[in-house]
């Protein structure tokens, strides 16, 4: 049974932690990359992403198998990024799509409707992450009143 936490708590903290850097790479893209050919292929962009994921599963693999031999409460770690999972992947797909509504509502130009809606994308997904990572501290570890 702990080798399944093990795994199910890696691809969680896996996950999150590509979902931050890969919204975080396309607004810090938006910013300095000039070139007009930034996803010609999204295939090829999606087996990087599909790698890099594998990468970090297996490296928090051996993270969580560390911590739980050395943490007696392993358990809400895990119980906490499981959690963690699905309200992340809905902000990471949502984010953007806010983003680009509101910023095609103000803004008529592409290329700042580009950048406006990547930045306004990049601050929803922090804020709105910030919001589940409270709530779900809140269903682990509930308050003592």
């Amino acid at each position: 049974m702990i080798i399944l936490k093990i795994i199910a708590c890696a691809f969680s903290m896996g996950f999150c932690l590509m979902c931050i850097s890969s919204l975080m790479g396309f607004f810090i893209g938006q910013i300095f990359d000039t070139s007009s050919v930034r996803f010609d292929d999204p295939l090829e962009w999606l087996q990087q992403k599909c790698v890099y994921f594998l990468f970090l599963w297996i490296f928090f693999c051996g993270i969580c198998a560390i911590l739980a031999a050395k943490l007696k409460d392993f358990g809400k770690l895990t119980d906490f990024f499981v959690n963690l999972f699905l309200p992340t992947a809905a902000v990471w797909m949502l984010s953007p799509f806010l983003g680009m509504m509101i910023v095609a509502l103000i803004v008529s130009d592409l290329h700042l409707a580009r950048f406006y809606s990547s930045l306004l994308s990049a601050l929803i997904f922090i804020v709105l992450f910030m919001i589940v990572v409270a709530e779900v501290l809140k269903q682990i570890y509930p308050s003592k009143s």
